[in-house]
């Protein structure tokens, strides 16, 4: 391990600026961390390609920082740091918006809609953005933003290992890498245990350290006794019944804050009530205050669910639960006041670990298993473990941090210590070789101009980490199928021996669906402009259709009820069940009709406490469902725009209202002004305020005394109106 490095001196010796120095010596830090040290060592300062992996709270992020800024002031380039959660994305913003503002850096941020224009990245010199968003970029031909990149850093660049999203890491990794060979290109991750071929990979010098800047003590607890992996042995008196609030108030006693990992939603909301009458013992009555009006904050009068209502009782009592049933603003009031140490307990889902930078004192995992479908109760992976470990100690706060796994036998104790603590994280794979994931990453080759033909799909696969692993992957019959099958379904077309997208094609690319989901959008919009009839429900039924849509899950107690609704609304559908393949499944089908069942229900401006509760869901849950929809609606606008199905593009456009909403046609002027939304509009509808032209003539006193309205709102919403 390299030897320390003054931070100071180091910064001097590579030439940076004194006023870049004087705001990154306002941190306070002193002296780099070693892993830090190594990097500078492995030439991050001189424009080397570098792999950090090394433990969370080691420094990884300053070092990428370092490495931006020298490049921002010796060449004036352009930066690209890669997050791969908008959560994640967005706190780096923060950050560095607030950091970097004096130097006249300017900071940008890329999470949004996919589809959207790109030119005003060009004002920035840090730009974040999540993989999809860049991905979306050189879709749209783009190039620009590439080849003007002097760095890029990709944050927890294990994500290539996620099925899901890891293909789309990978391609974009390979593909800029391709466009712009001269720039910079950091890795940075606390759980990749296959770093060095990472690195050879990406042509870079892997830094490996298992330091950290705070201790971490990881350990077992069973009967009362806390065993460590040093093998010393520490009993927890405490009289609590259960081992979680043992474990939790012997850290509160110590002045720490615990997250607790449990296996499921129920689990997080169920621990966390139990926790209340144990936690709320130890708050100060200044504290009991603030929490009142953040229980306020996460269960507003006006749209409040139960799942809102459950998380205000716990959270005045100090403690809350973090999942992805809970609306955004929600998640984030609870991870903002954990960091203020007003709320001292999280009970949460392993997610929490890969999404948020929110550190405490003891990470309990309760659960080290999770039901998988169709096998049962199985271990985590070891790599998903060491997240959650990696989330202990609170730099700062914090002497030292424990992750601590609680076993219910003395062989469970030996069998976790052996499968997790004593352990490595497996190790990153690629997870490109699947025909669903390539499918669509050869169209965008093709529609971006990047790839005209299989030899040139061939040669750009020989640069991705699926070849660099298995060097001997036999890619042939399965990309020569899938130029088959879009050049048969239209997506591209043929002149000589080269293939361009057609206008169909390059529009599916630029909207980021599966051409799978292109394809039931095309052929029910095909139908009903051939004189099939159409409505709300029957739209909603071809988009929740699509392999991108997604859909509830059901249960035995559902099928009688989905059955019946499957009936009336048959003769409403633009696509039958058989004319899907995806939905000849039958347990698809009824999950297909549950979701546009919830849909209907939030548009016809249903409470969504009882929505809620009917379709045992949260508010997360319904915004992500209305999330998925509305995207897809607007995929199914645009391609009904390159069919000239006119009649249908304003019925999408407004049915898209709708569903961003949960509102009914006639509010669709009212939601549109910002601050009112799906209740607020109804009262002022309901109050004969049926339009912009009927508020406008309100004076603000007037407006603000209706019902959950308020002055200050009143106000704005009347700017809107002049405006």
């Amino acid at each position: 391990m390299a030897l320390p490095m003054n931070f100071a001196d180091t910064l001097s010796r590579y030439s940076f600026p004194a006023s870049y120095i004087q705001v990154l010596l306002a941190s306070g830090i002193v002296t780099l961390h070693p892993p830090q040290a190594a990097a500078i060592d492995a030439g991050v300062l001189e424009g080397k390609n570098v792999v950090l992996a090394v433990p969370t709270a080691s420094g990884k992020t300053l070092v990428a920082e370092l490495a931006m800024l020298k490049a921002i002031f010796e060449k004036n380039g352009r930066c690209l740091y890669i997050a791969p959660l908008k959560a994640l994305a967005s706190e780096k913003y923060r950050e560095f918006q607030k950091k970097y503002a004096p130097l006249g850096i300017k900071v940008g941020i890329a999470i949004g809609d996919l589809d959207s224009p790109s030119a005003y990245l060009k004002n920035y010199q840090i730009v974040i953005a999540t993989a999809e968003k860049v991905d979306s970029l050189l879709r749209a031909r783009s190039d620009w933003f590439i080849n003007d990149l002097a760095v890029t850093v990709f944050d927890e660049i294990h994500v290539i290992n996620d099925p899901s999203r890891g293909p789309t890491l990978e391609i974009l990794a390979t593909r800029i890498r391709l466009l712009n060979p001269a720039m910079q290109v950091l890795a940075l991750s606390a759980t990749v245990s296959n770093a060095k071929d990472m690195a050879d990979w990406l042509g870079a010098q892997a830094v490996v350290s298992a330091w950290r800047p705070i201790p971490l003590h990881e350990g077992v607890y069973y009967n009362g006794r806390l065993s460590y992996e040093n093998g010393n042995i520490r009993v927890i008196k405490e009289d609590a019944p259960e081992e979680v609030q043992q474990l939790v108030m012997d850290t509160l006693r110590g002045k720490g804050q615990a997250l607790v990992f449990v296996n499921s939603r129920r689990s997080t909301q169920a621990v966390a009530r139990e926790l209340c009458r144990w936690v709320g013992t130890l708050l100060t009555p200044e504290e009991r205050e603030t929490l009142k009006d953040v229980g306020t904050r996460v269960a507003p009068p006006l749209e409040s669910t139960k799942v809102c209502q459950k998380l205000a009782e716990v959270v005045v009592h100090g403690v809350a639960f973090h999942h992805a049933g809970l609306r955004p603003d929600q998640r984030e009031a609870v991870e903002e006041n954990f960091k203020k140490n007003l709320i001292k307990v999280i009970c949460c889902t392993p997610t929490l670990a890969a999404g948020v930078n929110l550190p405490a004192r003891r990470a309990i995992i309760r659960d080290a298993k999770r039901y998988a479908s169709g096998v049962g109760s199985v271990f985590i992976p070891a790599s998903e473990y060491k997240q959650c470990a990696g989330r202990a100690g609170r730099p700062q706060y914090d002497d030292y941090g424990e992750a601590v796994l609680i076993a219910k036998s003395l062989s469970d104790q030996d069998a976790l210590f052996e499968r997790f603590i004593l352990a490595p994280p497996e190790p990153v794979l690629s997870q490109l070789a699947n025909e669903h994931q390539l499918r669509k990453h050869v169209l965008s080759s093709i529609a971006g101009g990047y790839v005209n033909d299989v030899n040139g799909m061939f040669e750009f696969l020989s640069h991705t980490f699926l070849a660099h692993q298995h060097k001997d992957a036999n890619l042939v019959e399965l990309v020569g199928n899938i130029f088959d099958f879009l050049h048969k379904e239209q997506f591209i077309d043929k002149s000589g021996f080269r293939f361009f997208a057609t206008p169909f094609g390059a529009r599916v690319s630029r909207l980021y669906i599966d051409p799978l989901s292109a394809l039931v959008i095309r052929k029910g919009l095909a139908r009903i402009a051939s004189g099939t009839s159409f409505s709300s429900v029957g739209i909603l039924h071809l988009v929740c259709s699509c392999p991108d849509s997604e859909t509830l899950s059901v249960g035995k107690t559902d099928l009688e009820e989905l059955e019946d609704f499957g009936n009336k609304v048959a003769d409403e559908l633009a696509l039958a069940r058989e004319d899907i393949e995806a939905t000849q499944d039958h347990y698809t089908a009824l999950a297909v009709l549950k979701t546009v069942w919830l849909l209907l229900r939030w548009m016809d401006e249903e409470k969504e406490e009882d929505i809620c509760e009917r379709f045992n869901v949260g508010p997360g849950d319904v915004f992500r469902h209305t999330e998925s929809a509305q995207w897809l609606l607007y995929a199914a606008q645009s391609i009904a725009e390159v069919y000239q199905f006119k009649k249908l593009t304003h019925f999408l456009d407004g049915l898209q209202s709708r569903v961003r909403y949960g509102i009914k046609e006639e509010l669709l002027e009212l939601a549109s002004l910002r601050g009112i939304g799906r209740v607020r509009s109804r009262i002022l509808f309901n109050k004969g305020y049926k339009n912009i032209t009927a508020l406008g003539k309100l004076t603000a006193e007037d407006l603000g005394h209706i019902k959950g309205i308020g002055l200050a709102l009143a106000r704005d919403i009347l700017r809107q109106t002049a405006a």
